[in-house]
């Protein structure tokens, strides 16, 4: 894998896809070339250092695509990454459920030690570039 860095970010406008409930965050085969999950965290693993991995990840809350048209975009459809503060981390690589929980809990770890008021939900991202898949976690924070 990857070198993990962890970096704090300022999301000026939100990322926009289109909902399709068909997706599988873990089924590398299903994947489109950019996809969207935002996962709701375990009320007992979100906050602490050492999380454990069995009921770290909740249920998949919402999952979405670039739409093939931009203006297709609206109402009930359209799920968003928001605009805000996030931890953020991303690795050149298709990543496993095991392999993205890893990565998932070293972001809260580093946001706990900066003593961030982390959110809830955590995002997972796909995107290609290059021909390869990157894999991203973003976690929302409050300062």
């Amino acid at each position: 894998m990857d070198p993990l860095t962890i970096l704090q970010l300022d999301l000026r406008s939100p990322l926009v896809y289109c909902k399709d409930e068909t997706l599988s965050p873990f089924t590398p085969t299903n994947l489109p070339e950019e996809s969207l999950f935002c996962f709701d965290l375990a009320p007992d693993q979100y906050l602490s250092i050492e999380p454990a991995e069995d009921p770290y990840l909740g249920a998949v809350l919402f999952a979405g695509t670039l739409p093939l048209h931009p203006d297709t975009l609206a109402g009930p459809q359209v799920i968003e990454l928001p605009q805000g503060t996030y931890m953020f981390a991303q690795v050149r690589e298709l990543l496993d459920r095991d392999e993205f929980i890893w990565m998932a809990t070293e972001v809260q770890k580093e946001g706990l030690w900066q003593r961030l008021q982390l959110e809830k939900q955590l995002y997972l991202r796909y995107l290609v570039e290059e021909g390869k898949t990157i894999t991203q976690v973003f976690r929302p924070y409050r300062a």
